[in-house]
């Protein structure tokens, strides 16, 4: 079960920063099983379980939903080792674009997790907004009661000028003014981190992102 992260975490990506190498890695495996790997299969286990209710499209192996320990040796320069790890549940989509998903990341500093749509591009934004438009009397409560809730707040960069001025319902316009868009709660490291309170908080906030993803998925034509 899982019962948050602990100090282990903290100290291995300590040292991973110190130091970012396989042999630093290796120096600190027992730090890493302790801190990273085991709590971060038992979240997968615990969120796999909550999906499994909301959308079992949303299932996969872990190998496709956990973060790897390594950095891609191309990008990575002297850097081998992540600093940071996450566990992600997202649509499978023909070509990987635009695949709607709900995620945890986390780091040395910071913890996130939200929805939001992967490899995003202007024919995605341009569906999931025509979907508003052509739904709008429908969506606007949708939008209402995700907001009210104010568990995730809405992110992603916006045009300079207004271009849905006709929009009257102001939140919905918004979201339509959103060149990319995502769903996110983003903040500092604090106890509940450390505890399984961490996961309550999270699925609350997925939670109230659950008609949004239902929504989401039409508008996208996830499978």
């Amino acid at each position: 079960m899982f019962q948050g992260f602990n100090q282990s975490t903290i100290r291995y990506y300590e040292a991973i920063r110190h130091r970012n190498s396989r042999e630093s890695h290796q120096e600190h495996l027992e730090l890493y099983l302790e801190g990273v790997k085991y709590p971060l299969e038992e979240l997968y286990l615990e969120l796999s379980n909550y999906f499994s209710r909301l959308d079992r499209d949303l299932l996969a192996p872990r190998r496709r939903c956990m973060s790897s320990l390594y950095n891609d040796a191309r990008f990575c320069g002297n850097a081998p080792i992540k600093e940071y790890f996450y566990v992600r549940f997202k649509l499978d989509t023909a070509d990987g674009k635009n695949a709607l998903g709900f995620f945890f990341d986390a780091s040395l500093d910071r913890y996130k997790y939200g929805l939001q749509i992967y490899h995003l591009d202007a024919r995605g934004m341009e569906r999931f907004r025509a979907y508003l438009l052509d739904h709008r009397h429908s969506v606007a409560g949708m939008v209402e009661r995700f907001e009210e809730s104010g568990l995730l707040q809405v992110l992603g960069e916006r045009y300079l000028r207004c271009h849905y001025p006709e929009v009257e319902h102001p939140a919905l316009r918004d979201w339509l003014e959103h060149k990319k868009i995502a769903w996110v709660h983003e903040q500092v490291l604090d106890p509940a981190f450390f505890t399984r309170d961490i996961l309550e908080q999270m699925c609350t906030g997925f939670d109230s992102a659950a008609e949004l993803y239902l929504m989401g998925k039409e508008a996208l034509g996830g499978r």
